[in-house]
């Protein structure tokens, strides 16, 4: 067995006595960061999107998706199903607006509550592979204060729940296989199958619970064990293949649709244009070096020491073979790889959001790498004073206001309700009950999921449809701007729209509102 990390004296039969304090005030904190963020972030159209099926699900009895223009695309039939996302998020959340009510926090209230989830996951998770509560305890502590955790956990996407699910499936695997190793393995499987039922990245969870199977039992795999496993599997395909068999074409349309846009499959073909832009696409972008970066300012780059923290901490694992030999360090090693190689792979679009996927695994080897060097001198006889126990609280704090810091000023940027509210009050005053209102679909939560708000971003280019209205923030521009090189026929009848039929009656923070001359 694999020495657990330079514990002091009787560490391992004593765990912190404040164990239940700490976690109790990190949830809270975690709780009321991820609240005021989703009190104060401003929608994205995608929010909307999962939202509108979910919403159909409760109020008419079907899942279609009924704000997005559809016309000239392959995501036809889509207003009476929807096949382009997979199903269970959108049955979770139908669920959770008939007990919470449907509204923006409902929505991404139950993101936190999944976060709770993969907090609890984690715990375990770092419990049975070092077999030391301080860093189990430090890892969730970690976790719950990160700001791509809080930002996943204040988001009305499924990116929370599929990665709380795949994380619960390896816990339960952990927390059984030594005592139950019939329910770690009908569990496990169980709960990675709901988490690929939510999004496609369940393939990642998959492959990790795979690799710890044979890494630590393949030697006790029988066929009964195989059979548990599949039942899982055989539930989730019958209840979708029933689903599909209401409209198979449309089904083959959607989620091929879905599945190749903007490359979303391009590491296959070529891998290394793939790592290039993980890079550079993902992780600078996201940690506030890209051109895009949410808040682009010199405030925003000292984001970069967080992945710089990572990588240190990642590589120190690596080089140093006392922390490389310690349980569980290079399990945790082999998983923070594989999910780095698939979602090289299997995500072209390098969106920012997926990172909750693979940050908990930077954050353990983070956590394994502060109680290490703490520890240190307690050994100070093999290491003398390597990294001095001040360096190493001030290396923690220094994240921590970074990563709390990125959150409140976000919220205090507010950009929901000093951006979006004004626009949608502006929409609310002004347009009349019939009026065709074209703009992102999160307009919705404002006015209405009704027939008359159309997220098109062509202006009725392909359905011939005329808008009273035509809303135009950060997501249209950019698509507009994009058509002048790729579609110039598209691109002159969208200049005609809003500088010939319309004109511009509204323009405030990122948001421009055009209303069809008559008004």
């Amino acid at each position: 067995m694999s020495p657990v990390i330079i514990p002091p004296p009787n560490s391992r039969t004593k765990p912190p006595r404040l164990i239940i304090p700490i976690a109790s005030g990190v949830v809270v904190l975690f709780l009321a960061l991820a609240f005021g963020s989703a009190v104060t972030k401003r929608l994205w159209s995608d929010e909307a999107w999962f939202a509108s099926p979910a919403l159909n699900l409760v109020t008419k009895g079907t899942m279609g998706t009924d704000v997005l223009e559809t016309s000239g695309t392959n995501l036809a039939g889509m207003k009476q199903y929807t096949y382009w996302i997979m199903p269970l998020y959108v049955v979770t959340q139908a669920a959770w607006y008939k007990f919470a009510g449907f509204g923006v926090w409902q929505m991404r209230f139950s993101a936190a509550l999944w976060g709770l989830v993969a907090l609890a996951a984690w715990y375990v998770i770092m419990r049975r592979l070092t077999d030391d509560t301080t860093i189990a305890l430090l890892t969730c502590t970690l976790l719950a204060l990160d700001y791509i955790f809080i930002m996943a956990a204040s988001n009305g996407r499924m990116d929370m729940m599929c990665a709380a699910l795949g994380f619960a499936g390896l816990a339960a695997y952990l927390y059984w296989r030594e005592t139950h190793f019939n329910l770690a393995v009908f569990t496990s499987h169980s709960l990675v199958v709901a988490s690929g039922m939510t999004h496609f990245l369940g393939a990642l969870h998959l492959a990790i619970l795979l690799f710890v199977i044979l890494h630590f039992d393949r030697r006790r795999l029988r066929t009964r064990h195989f059979a548990l496993a599949a039942i899982g599997y055989f539930v989730a395909a019958a209840a979708w293949g029933w689903y599909i068999s209401h409209d198979p074409v449309s089904f083959i349309n959607q989620f091929t649709a879905n599945a190749t846009t903007a490359n979303r499959m391009g590491g296959f073909t070529a891998p290394l244009n793939a790592l290039k832009s993980e890079i550079f696409d993902r992780y600078f972008q996201s940690f506030g070096w890209g051109t895009h970066s949410a808040g682009h300012s010199g405030i925003v780059r000292f984001k970069i020491l967080i992945l710089a923290t990572y990588v240190i901490s990642l590589a120190g694992a690596l080089v140093i073979a006392e922390v490389r030999r310690a349980r569980g360090v290079k399990t945790l090693l082999a998983l923070t790889g594989i999910s780095f190689l698939i979602m090289i792979v299997l995500d072209g679009q390098k969106l920012s959001f997926y990172l909750i996927h693979i940050v908990p695994f930077y954050t353990s080897l983070f956590a394994v790498w502060i109680v290490w060097c703490w520890r240190h001198n307690w050994q100070s006889r093999i290491v003398p004073q390597i990294v001095p126990r001040i360096i190493v609280a001030l290396g923690i704090a220094g994240l921590l206001a970074l990563q709390i810091g990125g959150t409140l000023y976000r919220m205090k940027i507010n950009a929901h309700g000093k951006d979006f509210l004004p626009a949608a009050a502006y929409l609310k005053h002004h347009a009349n009950a019939n009026d065709i209102i074209f703009g992102s679909a999160e307009l919705g939560f404002e006015l209405g999921f009704t027939d008359n708000l159309v997220d098109d971003v062509r202006l009725g280019y392909i359905s011939g449809k005329q808008p009273d209205y035509v809303v135009i923030e950060e997501t249209y521009q950019r698509s507009h701007d994009s058509y002048r090189i790729s579609e110039p026929e598209l691109d002159a009848h969208i200049t005609k729209q809003l500088n010939s039929d319309l004109r511009l009656v509204y323009d405030a923070n990122h948001y421009k509102i055009y209303a069809r001359q008559a008004n």
